[in-house]
C-alpha cells in the first residue's frame, strides 16, 4: 500500500457500548482524491464509524491514522483543524441565523485574530472578517446558494439546507469530507444536483467518504465501496464487485439487485 497516496486508515478499529459491539475490528483505507462509499443495513455501525473518525467517540480498540498521524484521543475541534469535516444524517443548522452566518461558524477554526481582537475590532480582525465573509459567499455560490446569504436557514428548501450544511463543512477547509446520508429525503432532481456537487468537491481536491442508502447514488458515484453488517466489514471493492458479493446480497442489497 502506498502511504503517500493514503489519506485515512483504520486498523482493527472496534467500539463497544457495554456488551454491544457497534464496530468490530474494522480495517479500512481511503486514498487521496477518491469518493469512497460506506453502506450497510440500519444499525450496521456506519454512523458510529463516522463518530470515531471525528472524535465524538473514542475507539475501544484499534488505530485511526489520518495523513500518517494517529488521531485517536484527539478532540473533535482538533480533528477538524487537521482537515476532517462532516455533515449529519439529521440536518444540524442554526435555523434562526442567516445562511451566511451558518457558513461563517464553520470558518471559525481557520481564523487567527482570536476573541479579544474580535471584541476590540482591531484592524486585523476587521480585515480577517471581511475576507471570511467573501470566502463564505464564494462557498455558497459553489454549492448553488448564491443570492441566499441573508435568508434565515429555516426558510431554505430541504435540498438547499442539505447544501448549506455541506458549505459549512467546506468552510473548515477539509481534506477529507464525511457525508452522512446527504441524499436522505431528497427528490430525484435534488439527488442529481447532489451528485454533481460531490463530483465538483472531489475535483477541487477533497477526498469524500459517503454513507448513503440511495443505491443509485452510492454505486453510481463511488470508486470503491465497503459494506458493514453487525459492526463488521463483510465486503470491499468496486461497486460492481460489491454488488455481486453473495454476502452483501444476503445481508443488505437483496436478490432484486
Amino acid at each position: 500500500m502506498d502511504n503517500n497516496n493514503m489519506i485515512l486508515q483504520t486498523i482493527k478499529v472496534s467500539k463497544y457500548f457495554g456488551g454491544l459491539k457497534a464496530l468490530d475490528s474494522v480495517d479500512l483505507f481511503i486514498r487521496k482524491g477518491e469518493i469512497f462509499g460506506l453502506i450497510g443495513p440500519n444499525g450496521a455501525g456506519k454512523t458510529t464509524f463516522f463518530n470515531l473518525l471525528t472524535g465524538h467517540y473514542q475507539p475501544s480498540q484499534g488505530e485511526i491514522v489520518f495523513k500518517n498521524k494517529e488521531i485517536k484521543g484527539l478532540k473533535p475541534y482538533e480533528i477538524t483543524a487537521l482537515g476532517i469535516a462532516r455533515t449529519f444524517q439529521n440536518i444540524r443548522l442554526f435555523n434562526e441565523m442567516t445562511v451566511l452566518e451558518n457558513v461563517l461558524i464553520g470558518m471559525h477554526c481557520q481564523t487567527k485574530t482570536g476573541l479579544w481582537g474580535s471584541i476590540l475590532r482591531s484592524p486585523a480582525a476587521t480585515s480577517e472578517e471581511k475576507m471570511a465573509r467573501e470566502k463564505c459567499k464564494e462557498l455558497l455560490a459553489f454549492v448553488g446558494l448564491d443570492g441566499k446569504s441573508e435568508e434565515k436557514a429555516r426558510n431554505l428548501a430541504y435540498g438547499e439546507q442539505r447544501r448549506l450544511e455541506i458549505a459549512r463543512a467546506l468552510a473548515t477547509q477539509p481534506q477529507l469530507l464525511l457525508l452522512d446520508e446527504p441524499a436522505a429525503g431528497m427528490n430525484p432532481q435534488e439527488t442529481n444536483n447532489l451528485m454533481d456537487l460531490i463530483y465538483r468537491i472531489r475535483d477541487k481536491g477533497d477526498t469524500i467518504l459517503l454513507i448513503e442508502h440511495d443505491m443509485k447514488l452510492v454505486m453510481g458515484i463511488s470508486e470503491r465501496v465497503a459494506v458493514l453488517d453487525y459492526g463488521q466489514k463483510i465486503s470491499e471493492g468496486t461497486p460492481r464487485e460489491v454488488q455481486k458479493d453473495e454476502r452483501v446480497i444476503k445481508a443488505y442489497l437483496g436478490e432484486e439487485i
